[in-house]
C-alpha cells in the first residue's frame, strides 16, 4: 500500500472526508489490514448478529478487482480528491468487518459512478457482466450477507436489456444499479431509455438509482465536484423521471434514489407545474409533484448526518419509503447508524427504516 505522503493520496482531504467518523488513515489502514490477501472463509462470516437490529444496508458498494485494476483511472479521475487506495483494497471482507461491527444482516451492493460504461458499447457489456457475475459469487460465497442491483450498460439500450434478462433469469440479483444520467448528460426520463424503462416496468423491478457527475465545466475550486453535483443530478433525473411521463407510464418499477433524494426536497414548490397546461398536469402529475415523490423510496446514506435534511425527509416522504444505506466504503456504517438513532423516531419506524422497508423489495432476505 502506498505511504500516506505518496503522490496522490497527498491530496488534502475535502469536507466529505473530514465529516466521516473514520480519518483518512483509519480508513486505509482498515482496508490495508483486510485487503492483504486473507482469504475470508465463507462460514467465518456467516455468524447469527444476535438480538441486534439486523440492519439491511440498502447503499453499499463493491470494487471488484479486475473491472477496478481495468479502469481505475477513470474511476479516480470521476472523484479526484479520494484516495486510490480506498477503490484498490476493497474486499469483500472489508465489508464484512464493516458489517458484522454495526448490526447490518445484509448489504445490498452496488457498482457506483462512473459506471461500466465509458463509450464503447462492446466494453460496457463486457464490464457489466463481469462485475454482475462477481457480485453474483460474493452472493454464493456468502449466503444471506450480501445481495445485488445488477449493473447494465445504458445508454447502449440493447446490450441493457440482454444483460437484464441476464441478470434476473440466471443470476437471480435483486434489481437494477442505475447513475442518475449517462452519456453527457441524458437523464433517465430521456426517450432513448424508453425501452429499457419499460421492460423493468414489465419486471416489475426494484431500480436502485446512484447520482453521477455531468456537469460542470467551471467547477468550483477547492471542492470535490461530487458535492454539489451529486445532490443536484439526483434532483435532476427525479424531475426528469416525472416530467418525462415515465412514472405514470411505469408504476410498476419501485425506484429508490440516495441520499434523502438529493435536492429535490428543496425545489418541492418550483417543481408543482404552477405553468403545465391541464392536459400535461393530467399526464404527469394528476395528483401533484409531491404525490409521485412519495411513491419512490430513498435512503438515508449521508443525509442522516445532516438533521435539516434529513428532518425534510421526514416531513414529505412516508416511513415505509425510506431506507437505511451507509454509502460505504465512502462512509463509515458506524456514522450513518449512529446519526440515524438521533432522531425522534418511534422505535416501530427505526424497525423499518433499518429492515422492514427493505424487506418489502427484496423479501428473499426475510427469515
Amino acid at each position: 500500500m502506498k505511504q500516506e505522503n505518496s503522490s496522490p493520496e497527498k491530496r488534502i482531504l475535502d469536507t466529505r472526508w473530514e465529516e466521516r467518523s473514520c480519518s483518512r488513515r483509519q480508513v486505509l489502514v482498515m482496508l490495508s489490514a483486510v485487503g492483504a490477501g486473507l482469504a475470508a472463509s465463507p462460514r467465518a462470516f456467516a455468524q447469527e448478529i444476535g438480538n441486534g437490529p439486523r440492519i439491511i444496508d440498502t447503499h453499499h458498494h463493491i470494487y471488484p478487482p479486475k473491472h477496478t485494476a481495468s479502469n481505475l483511472k477513470r474511476i479516480v479521475d470521476d472523484a479526484p480528491d479520494t484516495p486510490s487506495s480506498l477503490y484498490t483494497n476493497w474486499t469483500p471482507r472489508y465489508s464484512l468487518d464493516q458489517m458484522g461491527q454495526n448490526g447490518v444482516a445484509t448489504a445490498i451492493v452496488s457498482i457506483t459512478s462512473p459506471g461500466v460504461w465509458f463509450g464503447n458499447n462492446e466494453e460496457g457489456r463486457k464490464n457489466a457482466r463481469a462485475v454482475n457475475e462477481y457480485g453474483a459469487q460474493m452472493i454464493k460465497d456468502y449466503p444471506g450477507r450480501f445481495g445485488m442491483w445488477g449493473a447494465i450498460p445504458l445508454p447502449d439500450a440493447e446490450g441493457s436489456l440482454r444483460e437484464i434478462e441476464y441478470i434476473f433469469d440466471v443470476l437471480k440479483l435483486d434489481g437494477i444499479g442505475l447513475l442518475s444520467s449517462y452519456d453527457n448528460g441524458k437523464l433517465l426520463g430521456h426517450p432513448d431509455f424508453v425501452p429499457v424503462m419499460d421492460e423493468l416496468n414489465r419486471r416489475k423491478a426494484v431500480v436502485f438509482v446512484h447520482p453521477t457527475v455531468t456537469c460542470c465545466a467551471d467547477p468550483i475550486p477547492h471542492m470535490d465536484n461530487t458535492i454539489v453535483e451529486y445532490p443536484t443530478d439526483t434532483a435532476r433525473t427525479i424531475a426528469s423521471l416525472v416530467y418525462s411521463g415515465t412514472l405514470m407510464r411505469c408504476p410498476n418499477i419501485r425506484f429508490i434514489f440516495s441520499h434523502g433524494g438529493g435536492t429535490i426536497l428543496m425545489l418541492l414548490s418550483r417543481l408543482s407545474g404552477r405553468r403545465l397546461k391541464p392536459e400535461e398536469r393530467a399526464a404527469f402529475i394528476p395528483n401533484g409533484f409531491e404525490h409521485e415523490l412519495q411513491k419512490l423510496y430513498y435512503d438515508i446514506a449521508s443525509v442522516a448526518t445532516n438533521p435539516t435534511a434529513m428532518l425534510a425527509v421526514f416531513n414529505v416522504i412516508p416511513k415505509d419509503h425510506v431506507l437505511f444505506g451507509s454509502d460505504c466504503p465512502f462512509w463509515a456504517i458506524e456514522t450513518i447508524a449512529t446519526a440515524m438513532n438521533k432522531f425522534d423516531v418511534s422505535s416501530g419506524d427505526l424497525r423499518k427504516i433499518q429492515r422492514e422497508n427493505a424487506l418489502q423489495l427484496a423479501p428473499r432476505f426475510r427469515i
